[in-house]
């Protein structure tokens, strides 16, 4: 009887383990495989606003109440957030003349798929710039106590990089592929 106790305790601690530990890659083609449809609309919106004046927006609290818009220009960064001053933000959307209505889409599209940063990132293979799509969303939760907040992060290439550095980040299980060109990573902050 002892036994048996002891089997099943195990066999539900091994299934236990194994449902943990492939969760996070579950939960991150989950979500893109359930919004599919309104992350591509959020991104198409997001290239439309980038080709007209690089930026990224997000939100700086899990509530989605304060947004933040980075500006970025050639020599310098703007950073507006709406819990700080909703004035200046207005006032940069207004200089470098956006479209409202697009912005305000995105934020509604960004809140109702808890997607708290987007954003795009460069970087060099083989002397060649490359630029790719980031969104980020939901903190990823950890059982050990003083480890920092993680964050699920969604990464959209613009066509398939076969380069040593991209493949050896494949098979270290740093990316890991969701779609022909899109990946995702735990990253320490959402931005």
């Amino acid at each position: 009887m002892k036994n048996s106790k002891k089997y099943c305790c195990g066999i539900l601690l091994i299934a236990l383990l194994c449902s943990c530990g492939s969760s996070k890659q579950r939960k991150s083609a989950d979500y893109y495989y359930d919004n599919k449809t309104s992350i591509n609309e959020m991104r198409s919106i997001f290239d439309q606003l980038y080709s007209h004046q690089p930026l990224s927006v997000g939100f700086t609290d899990k509530s989605y109440k304060y947004y933040v818009m980075e500006v970025t220009t050639d020599s310098l960064r703007y950073i507006y957030n709406t819990h700080i001053n909703e004035q200046q933000l207005y006032e940069t959307v207004k200089k470098f003349q956006y479209d409202t209505a697009m912005l305000r889409k995105l934020s509604v599209l960004m809140n109702s798929n808890k997607c708290l940063w987007l954003s795009k990132s460069s970087f060099y293979i083989n002397e060649k710039r490359e630029t790719v799509t980031y969104l980020s969303f939901k903190s990823a939760k950890t059982d050990r106590p003083f480890v920092e907040n993680k964050y699920y992060i969604l990464i959209f290439l613009p066509y398939p990089i076969t380069s040593a550095d991209i493949k050896a980040k494949i098979n270290n299980g740093d990316l890991v592929k969701i779609d022909e060109l899109v990946y995702f990573m735990i990253g320490n902050g959402y931005r």
